[in-house]
């Protein structure tokens, strides 16, 4: 059985994105968008040395391999040893082209030759039929299409055989078992169920040798035979140093602080703006995660914008100097903005509905909050007033529906931000007054005449707070649930609940004495059970130091950075939440949110974050 495998490294551009694991393998191919679709099934890099013949793992974990990052290029670099055959993959995506190249270097001893065998099951659209692959001899290359998309494989040198064929239907396993001889049946052509393998010979003797193997998307086969000529003409080793150029260009123009902080911290944090970035589709959408392990274990994945994680992500770019994507996104924001105001649960990048387990209205009230208050957060980096005058229709739209949602303080409830629970929870009522402060000040700036939505927004937290009034600290308004909960820790780091006060300092006690963890971190709420007990999760453990910052207990926030640092992979991706037992990461990798966060909160130690609390304060 063909093992699931976990996100190490990513690549894209903004339409094209590949994933890889840490042995180099491709787990995701996108395109058109970020997030969407996934078209790889499956893709196994087979080895044949003599008599030898490897997939390369997951079947066995005992292959030497390493992992990383040429700094601050944007290309991975996957270092391997199998039986003896030595193997480095220097792997980019063109920032303008729509191609993925990977640079091949081999090494074995002796005359044998070796063959690499790269077998690809695509999933076009995410439907597994009524695919067609061929061969071209003309560009020496495979060719899989189906609909509108089109993606042809390719090598330099030229494939020396190749296999075209079917999967799952017939009672067949795959092409790939066609390849573990050595010897491949050139079949030119497939349809239905298809699938390739491509075999690339190395003569090495001894001595390193390269060679390139590349994928060029498109949607249509025109498409795909231009750009394949562009690539010819201009030679791929310059194509990826044009790749490279770009991404060294831009980290220079990025924020370090590996200066301040020692080289993990630095280094996270320089990841960190590069997941972020990464994440950005070219039409403005901001996915959670491009990590679709999960789909085949519970039906569904991260790829989607909630318009909470994407607004995190973008309060970030803010601070890093990429506000132009947040500008991107909240134009998405606007073509998707339901005409009573308020934005739908999720969406898909291409700015479609995506799944949903809530029933109508579909909302959570807190999302609608945060693109506001990421408006006003893109202003004051900015001073761009001609956006807010742009987005004021917008603004307007979703201030109105959300007070509309307010009685004498009291919300309507709505679904909370883990998604759980219907009613009004204390996250919801503190993004509601942070939301409605954010578009009375964008109002402010324009010269609107006054709404009311501050004093509406005054009412809602005057109504939380009451709920504390009697020593208790509940995380919902509408029941009995005084279960500790890490969101209630942004009624300190938004401001709501001023830091300086007793009421602060009782708040981030109790929860951290409630969820820390003893192997640091810590958990999202008490007997939260999604992928085990009370994991500790990336986001709760920042907020937890993001809190301690406005205590002033900067010693403390250092740990709790530190902790989520070393959670970190090799490439410094950041998961969702961490097992609480063995310390792994669990769920998905990365998760943008948890990215973001890292920034911002880093941003907040160093003192050049723009703390939530400075909106009302």
């Amino acid at each position: 059985m063909f093992s699931p495998r976990r996100p190490n490294a990513l690549l894209g551009n903004g339409k094209l994105m590949i994933i890889l694991d840490d042995y180099g393998n491709l787990l995701h191919l996108y395109y058109p968008h970020v997030g969407m679709w996934q078209h790889l099934e499956q893709f196994r890099l087979g080895v044949h040395h003599g008599p030898f013949f490897r997939w390369i793992p997951p079947y066995s974990d005992d292959t030497p391999h390493t992992q990383s990052y040429t700094d601050d290029t944007g290309e991975a670099n996957t270092r391997l040893e199998v039986n003896g055959v030595g193997l480095e993959f220097y792997d980019v995506i063109h920032p303008a082209l729509d191609v993925f190249i990977r640079r091949i270097r081999v090494r074995a001893l002796g005359e044998s030759p070796v063959k690499l065998y790269f077998y690809h099951r695509l999933n076009i659209a995410e439907t597994q039929f009524g695919e067609t692959v061929f061969h071209d001899p003309d560009v020496s290359g495979l060719i899989h299409f189906k609909n509108s998309y089109f993606f042809m494989f390719g090598s330099q040198p030229s494939f020396s055989s190749f296999a075209c064929g079917e999967h799952s239907v017939k009672g067949l396993s795959g092409t790939y078992v066609d390849a573990e001889d050595g010897r491949l049946l050139s079949s030119d052509v497939s349809h239905g169920s298809a699938d390739s393998v491509a075999e690339l010979t190395f003569n090495p003797n001894g001595d390193w040798v390269e060679g390139y193997y590349y994928i060029v998307a498109g949607r249509s086969l025109e498409e795909v035979y231009s750009l394949n000529q562009y690539l010819s003409s201009k030679g791929l080793r310059k194509a990826m140093s044009e790749a490279s150029s770009f991404w060294s260009s831009w980290f220079a123009h990025k924020p370090r602080v590996d200066r301040q902080l020692d080289g993990q911290l630095g280094s996270v944090y320089r990841s960190s703006l590069y997941v972020l970035k990464n994440c950005v589709d070219v039409d403005g959408s901001i996915i959670a995660s491009p990590d679709a392990a999960n789909l085949k274990l519970s039906g569904d994945s991260y790829n989607y914008c909630w318009w909470r994680d994407a607004s995190y992500v973008a309060v970030a770019l803010n601070e890093t100097g990429m506000s132009q994507l947040t500008l991107k996104f909240l134009r998405f924001a606007v073509r998707n903005q339901l005409k009573e105001g308020y934005f739908y649960h999720r969406h898909r990048p291409d700015g479609s509905w995506g799944s949903t387990w809530h029933r109508k209205p579909f909302i959570q009230l807190d999302q609608t909050c945060s693109v506001l208050y990421t408006l006003y957060n893109y202003y004051l980096h900015t001073d761009d007033v001609a956006s807010l005058l742009e987005f004021w229709p917008m603004v307007k739209s979703a201030a109105n529906y959300v007070s509309s949602q307010i009685k004498d303080g009291w919300l309507t409830p709505s679904y909370d931000l883990w998604e759980e629970n219907y009613g009004v929870h204390v996250y919801t009522a503190c993004m509601v007054w942070h939301g409605l402060l954010s578009a009375e000040k964008i109002g402010d700036v324009l010269g609107k005449e006054r709404r009311g939505w501050s004093q509406l927004a005054e009412s809602v937290r005057s109504r939380l707070l009451e709920s504390m009034s009697d020593g208790s600290l509940p995380r919902m308004l509408d029941r009995d649930d005084k279960r500790a909960d890490s969101s209630m820790l942004m009624l300190v780091n938004t401001g709501l609940i001023h830091p300086s006060t007793e009421l602060a300092h009782k708040l981030v006690g109790y929860v951290e004495s409630k969820l820390g963890k003893k192997g640091g971190g810590v958990a999202r709420y008490q007997g939260d059970s999604y992928w085990g007990h009370e994991n500790p999760w990336i986001i709760s453990t920042l907020w937890l130091a993001q809190s301690k910052l406005l205590l002033n207990e900067r010693e403390s926030a250092l740990s709790h950075i530190r902790w989520v640092a070393s959670k970190a992979t090799q490439t410094g991706l950041l998961p969702e939440q961490v097992d609480a037992e063995g310390g792994r990461p669990l769920s998905v990798v990365p998760l943008a949110w948890s990215h973001a966060t890292y920034v911002t909160v880093v941003n907040q130690y160093l003192g050049k974050g723009r703390a939530g609390y400075l909106i009302a304060h």
